[in-house]
């Protein structure tokens, strides 16, 4: 078997993706998740300071997103870590959702 071949096979049984291609989205990921838990907190402070108000929705958004990132590396890798970190993001989502609704409310009234 020759170089060709084995690069062949090797593209086949990673569907046509290298490591290193996987290790840039990997890290172009992680790297997503910083910046937007960033924006996150800098949209709260901001509002904070000018209205008063912590917002909420980024955050909402942010861990609904980080939830099911971990929950589709759970059930492609069975980690347990990625299981509770599911369970963690979207507590975290949901008490956010919970609070918003509330403020929401609060504002009809």
């Amino acid at each position: 078997m020759n170089k060709d071949e084995i690069l062949e096979r090797s593209r086949k049984e990673n569907k046509n993706r290298d490591y290193a291609e996987l290790e840039v989205a990997y890290q172009a990921g992680n790297m997503a998740w910083r910046v937007g838990a960033t924006v996150c907190c800098v949209i709260s402070v901001i509002s904070h300071w000018i209205i008063n108000i912590m917002l909420l929705s980024p955050w909402i958004i942010y861990f609904s997103m980080l939830g099911t990132n971990c929950l589709v590396q759970y059930k492609k890798v069975k980690r347990k870590t990625d299981l509770f970190l599911v369970v963690v993001h979207y507590t975290m989502g949901s008490l956010a959702f919970v609070f918003f609704i509330i403020r929401l409310l609060e504002g009809i009234q």
